[in-house]
């Protein structure tokens, strides 16, 4: 059975049980995706936004959804380096909650940070309003995967004035110790007018079998909230992941973005962005480090459709090995999207003749008073600065590791969380 047979057949277990669903909307909801997953199917390298990225070797896999979770696990757990910040720290192992392995230390009990599973128990008003409203799933067919399986993952609301004190860290493991691993976690994050909070999404697996995570998440940030949203991915192996976040904007909120991708056999990165208001500030920062034979795919799509808003957008590779990665940037100034500033660059450095970089800025523009750039570039690491740092007596792959380090670094920086940043950057070093 391949992955779009299992999927039929998965979903053909639920309808067995549909009258458990707690709600008529979900199940609604639930019938609508399936019948786009069916017209849709997965995506294809005939799909031009997919040209780069071949999904064919896990549309031939079969995967279990679920399983008991394995010492490794465990073990992997307790070692997370992540640990070490204080933090409300949600867990989740092969994309099923672990109440017992996590902490909530946030005091304010008018924030919720809890798991989408028991607000769908608890029939919660803000998650019938808001999910499934802003993660489209006409003509994307994982993300119709992904809500035709609904099952658990993240929800985080933030209440009107309010700060979260502590970052939340939300913990994935995928366990593939005993079979292939399907983990589809479905994330929605509420931040209301005038309040923050900070996120942290960690991906780690382990296991020698083949495992697929499916993220989805919604993030909606009212007026004048601030959100800093950081991605870590670290899986290991046989690790295929593709990974859809939608950010909806209102007016004068503000976003910090960090993707870092550190392993991970395949990945696709979707981060799409929609300015619904005037004076929003959107940040987006990526790094990826690739090796071997992985391959890392970042899309993203920045939606200008008010005017007298801002976007800056940085993302730098290390390629090694014969590895491959894509970098397909796109800004869509709408029509009144006056006043608009966008800016966006690329840069990567190949460390072999044999690792491939497809890079893709985009701009379209349909407005007529606004500043925007893009721009793109692909090279070594430069010779004249590995001769200077020789000539001051550092050996060549010293001079190798400080220059490598500086070009992450930049991108790290932009994280706002000072002991993030420290693990960060010891882990890249670990790294190169």
């Amino acid at each position: 059975m391949n992955l779009q047979e299992q999927i039929q057949h998965d979903f053909r277990k639920y309808l067995a049980h549909e009258n458990n669903d707690s709600s008529e909307i979900f199940a609604q909801l639930r019938h609508k995706a399936i019948a786009e997953f069916e017209k849709t199917g997965l995506p294809n390298i005939k799909n031009e936004e997919w040209k780069y990225t071949n999904l064919r070797n896990i549309s031939s896999l079969s995967f279990n959804s679920s399983s008991d979770i394995s010492n490794n696990a465990k073990k992997l757990l307790n070692e997370n380096s992540l640990n070490a910040i204080k933090a409300n720290h949600l867990v989740f192992i092969n994309g099923r909650f672990y109440n017992d392995l996590s902490n909530i230390i946030e005091n304010d009990k008018s924030i919720i940070i809890s798991n989408l599973e028991t607000e769908r128990k608890n029939n919660s008003v803000h998650l019938e309003k808001h999910f499934g409203k802003y993660a489209k799933i006409e003509g994307e067919g994982l993300n119709a995967m992904n809500t035709a399986l609904l099952n658990d993952g993240v929800f985080v609301y933030v209440p009107i004035n309010q700060k979260v004190e502590h970052p939340i860290l939300i913990t994935n493991i995928v366990d593939a110790t005993e079979f292939n691993v399907l983990s589809q976690p479905r994330n929605l994050i509420l931040v209301e007018k005038n309040s923050s909070v900070q996120i942290i999404e960690n991906y780690l697996s382990t296991g020698i079998n083949a495992s697929f995570t499916n993220v989805v998440n919604e993030i909606f940030v009212d007026e004048n909230a601030k959100v800093e949203h950081y991605k870590i991915q670290q899986q290991c192996g046989e690790s295929y992941q593709n990974n859809f976040t939608q950010f909806f904007q209102n007016t004068s909120s503000n976003i910090n973005q960090v993707t870092l991708t550190l392993d991970g056999a395949l990945i696709r990165n979707n981060l799409h962005f929609y300015m619904n208001g005037e004076n929003c500030n959107s940040l987006l920062y990526g790094f990826y480090l690739t090796e071997k034979n992985n391959h890392i795919d970042n899309h993203t799509r920045v939606d200008h459709a008010s005017p007298n808003c801002y976007s800056d957008e940085k993302y730098k590779g290390i390629l090694k090995d014969e590895s491959t990665a894509v970098f397909n940037g796109k800004i869509i100034v709408h029509v009144d999207a006056q006043k608009t500033n966008a800016y966006q660059r690329n840069q990567n450095i190949l460390l072999s003749e044999t690792a491939t970089i497809n890079t893709k800025p985009q701009l379209e523009i349909f407005a007529d008073d606004v500043k925007c750039t893009h721009g793109a570039t692909i090279g070594r690491l430069d010779d004249e600065q590995l001769f200077y740092l020789q000539s001051r007596g550092i050996s060549k792959d010293s001079a190798r590791r400080i220059l490598l380090n500086a070009f992450a670094d930049e991108i790290a920086e932009r994280i706002k969380i000072p002991e993030l940043v420290q693990i960060l950057e010891a882990e890249i070093e670990k790294k190169l």
